[in-house]
């Protein structure tokens, strides 16, 4: 395990041993930099919303959220993590409304500053927020209301607020978020981390300004300590940890101590992909629960929109004798249902091939093989959105109100896709597959670690993670219904 560890750190490379690196995420205006942009972009698209022309096709507020940024964050954490979660405008308005200050540290903070509930210190929350969400997106038809989207970002920015005033920190983030699961599970594949550079130098800090803070900096604002940290899932990138993360070594001259300096003991890593998975020693129910349930969802996303669903609807509404919606709520729940229905019978069959281990373990363990192939499930259901349907947002930003404007010359301009259907299929086809080989690994990688090598185990998972492969093979292959 400790050579494992050893090859892996070689294969690492430190961006914060650059000089220009570290200056830049110490300086603190750099997140209210990258922060700003994007607050007025959602000041953008909330007026656009609420007093643009009601047509999804021409309204900036949903052309730019359902179609670009949502494909976009998707991509974002499959090659960056949670840097999302660095410039989110969600996360800057609430630490303004708490903090009172864009970037100057300060610390008299305008909260309550309550202790999150011991409770619900997991992602139960943030998956039933996600479900809602997911299910007022169909039953509210978000994706093609302006309106009803710029409800929807200002409701969302309430409760930010809200919850930012009267808990501490980034308690939203870390355990309400909508999509903070998903980000943070998903994230554990990225090329990226944010680490200690030594475990050993963590424990005999005294100071540990990483989670007290010092004059330079916020504690972590989502509750990580660095020095135990081993995987992306909750880390939000908000550098404060290399603002104030700093040791005293001693200086020496001819055997006689000068004096000290003072380095950082954080680093900020390019990494192989997966990296997260090959040293995995920490396994949580919650976690391995929403990777399920995320993925029952993401089939449901992809199936509602091709065209077998418009003949089996019917066909299920007329045996059954239910309205559509109620049709649809059913196979809602029995869609994110489902995968941890399948799963477990596939684990309870392992647990028959390795009577050494605990069911939960197995649970646990093997769940998190699923995320590759998840992610890129989910990736290759939005690249064609976004390549097929992207294009759109050219027109719309000179006119993003729909009130006939042409700020940028571009309100003429025909929508055509970026690619056609089979260039897209072939690229889809080359995704699920890039992930279906990184879930084998990452799965056979865990058998070795957590379970003793035992591969038998994991053949009913293999098996499980292989019929999804092939399901999803046969869906991404359907004629597409646009979200707009």
């Amino acid at each position: 395990m400790e050579n494992e560890k050893n090859n892996q750190d070689k294969r690492k490379y430190d961006l914060l041993q650059h000089n220009a690196v570290a200056s830049f995420f110490k300086n603190r205006k750099t997140q209210f930099l990258l922060q700003l942009p994007l607050v007025l972009f959602l000041v953008l698209v909330v007026l656009a919303g609420f007093f643009g022309i009601q047509n999804s096709n021409k309204n900036f507020a949903t052309i730019s959220i359902w179609v670009i940024w949502w494909s976009l964050l998707i991509i974002s954490i499959a090659l960056a993590g949670r840097l999302w979660c660095l410039m989110c405008p969600f996360g800057a308005i609430g630490d303004w409304a708490q903090r009172r200050s864009y970037y100057k540290k300060i610390n008299d903070t305008f909260s309550l500053s309550r202790k999150w509930p011991t409770k619900f210190r997991n992602l139960s929350l943030a998956a039933m927020f996600f479900l809602v969400i997911t299910w007022a997106d169909f039953q509210f038809n978000l994706v093609n209301s302006p309106l009803n989207t710029a409800y929807f970002i200002v409701a969302l920015l309430g409760i930010v607020v809200i919850i930012s005033i009267i808990f501490e920190r980034r308690s939203f983030c870390r355990y309400v978020c909508p999509i903070t699961g998903l980000i943070g599970l998903y994230s554990m594949f990225a090329p990226i981390e944010l680490r200690a550079k030594e475990k050993g130098t963590c424990k005999t800090c005294k100071e540990k300004y990483c989670i007290s803070g010092n004059e330079k900096g916020y504690p972590c604002t989502v509750f990580e300590y660095p020095g135990t940290m081993e995987k992306n899932t909750h880390c939000v990138l908000c550098t404060e940890c290399i603002k104030t993360c700093h040791f005293g070594e001693p200086v020496k001259k001819e055997g006689i101590i000068l004096g000290s300096s003072n380095r950082s003991n954080i680093s900020f890593n390019l990494r192989s992909f997966a990296g997260d998975f090959l040293t995995l020693t920490k396994t949580r129910m919650d976690e391995a629960l929403f990777i399920l349930v995320l993925l029952g969802v993401t089939v449901f996303q992809t199936l509602i929109m091709i065209r077998p669903w418009a003949v089996f609807t019917p066909d299920l509404m007329s045996y059954t004798g239910a309205g559509y919606e109620s049709v649809r709520f059913i196979l809602f729940i029995s869609a994110a249902v489902l995968p941890v229905l399948i799963y477990s019978i596939a684990v309870g069959i392992s647990k028959l091939l390795s009577r050494k281990v605990m069911f939960k373990e197995l649970f646990t363990g093997y769940a998190y093989s699923i995320i590759p192939l998840g992610l890129m499930m989910h990736l290759s259901h939005n690249i064609r959105h976004l390549l097929e349907e992207g294009t759109g947002i050219i027109p719309v930003i000179s006119d993003p109100f729909g009130f006939g404007w042409n700020l940028l010359g571009t309100s003429g301009y025909m929508s055509a896709p970026l690619l056609y259907n089979n260039n897209i299929l072939l690229i889809q086809w080359l995704l699920m597959l890039f992930g279906l080989g990184f879930s084998i690994s990452v799965g056979k990688n865990i058998s070795r670690r957590m379970f003793r090598g035992n591969d038998s185990a994991y053949f009913p998972v293999l098996t499980f993670v292989f019929i999804l492969f092939v399901f999803n093979l046969w869906v991404i292959g359907q004629l597409i219904m646009h979200k707009h």
